[in-house]
Order: structure tokens, then sequence, then C-alpha cells
């Protein structure tokens, strides 16, 4: 009796999540995201990290979009803000020289694919090209001292990703999932970032 209970209260379930709702909502919508975000240098001519990758630490992002959707896509205009992200450096003989922090903003165009926008739980994809500004600073320590600050403005930066969305009601959904970066150059090295976010989009 346990066990059939158990999976009529599965069946129960999964029907549910399968099953198509009223149509969602189409029109103007705002987003907010927050989620953590890890950026790596990438170049074998890295004049800091003299490595082929250095990374440079966890950070939290915060993020706003206003955007449209029409049945299964979407399009949006969206301003990240990531905090900076702090590591040491330390040289081919393990001495910690230097400290390293990164710190970005950009401004993107992006757009989605619903696979099942009108279903409970739709998987999506989506990618966005837009602009941004790193500042990346190199503090030497011990007997050196100073501190060094480069500045890249307006660096051409592409995204693409996946995630998942669950439907709260027809207008508002949870958005979760993954996007992975290229931000620009900065001293040689492309700096890449690897985000994992949440957040919610309200349909008017």
């Amino acid at each position: 009796m346990n066990k059939f209970t158990t999976l009529a209260a599965s069946a129960l379930v999964l029907s549910m999540a399968l099953s198509a709702p009223a149509e969602a909502r189409d029109g103007f919508y705002l987003a907010a995201r927050g989620g953590l975000v890890w950026n790596n240098f990438n170049s074998k001519d890295d004049a800091v990290s003299e490595t082929s990758q250095s990374n440079i630490g966890r950070a939290n992002e915060y993020s706003g979009a206003i955007g449209y959707r029409y049945k299964f896509v979407r399009a949006e205009i969206e301003y990240i803000h990531r905090d900076d992200t702090d590591e040491p450096y330390n040289d081919e003989n393990g001495v910690h020289t230097a400290d390293l922090s990164v710190g970005s903003k950009s401004l993107m165009f992006n757009g989605y694919l619903d696979f099942l926008p009108n279903y409970w739980i739709s998987p999506y994809i989506g990618g966005g090209l837009g602009v941004s500004k790193i500042e990346f600073t190199h503090t030497e320590v011990g007997a050196l001292g100073g501190s060094d600050t480069w500045k890249k403005n307006r660096a051409f930066t592409w995204q693409a990703g996946a995630g998942v969305s669950i439907r709260l009601n027809k207008c508002l959904n949870i958005d979760t999932g993954y996007r992975y970066w290229t931000l620009g150059k900065i001293l040689h090295a492309e700096v890449n970032a690897h985000e994992w976010y949440a957040g919610l989009r309200f349909t008017f």
C-alpha cells in the first residue's frame, strides 16, 4: 500500500509538472538576477600570471534587465555589475609578491529560446553581445610596495548559456542557469568568466 501511494503521488507530481497551464503572457518584462562569478585570465602571453590560465577568485554579481517575450522567444537589454575579485599572486618560487583584483560591468543585448514556455518547467538556451568595462589592479606587496591599475573600456563581450524557468503563474517566473563570458582583453590576457545565477522575471 505504501509503495502504491508513493507511486501515485509521484505520478501526480510529474503530471502536474508536465501539464500545460493557461498560456504564459507575452509582452514586456522586468528581470532581476544575482549569482556567483569566477573570473580568470586565459593567455600564454599573460604578463601577470606567466601561465596559460590564472583564476582570480569568486565574486558576487547582480543584474537587471528589461525585455520583451513573444511565444518561444525573449529579447532583452541587461546591465550587469560584478564585484571585485581578489586573489594573491605567487611567483614561480611560491613567494607572495602581489595581490590581484578584477572587477567589471557589462551592458548586453541578450536573446533566449524557451523550449516549453507554457509549461510549469521550461529549459532554455541563450546568448548575448555587448560591451564591458574591466578594471584590473595589480598591487605589489613586501618591500616593493606601490600599486598599478589598468582599465579597459568598451571591450567587446559575448556570453552563452542555458538554464531552466519555473513558472509561478502566467506572469511570474523563476529563472536559474549558467553563463560563460568572454569579457575582453587586458595585459595581453583574455578575461573569461563562469557565472551561476538565479532571479525573478515578471511579464506585464
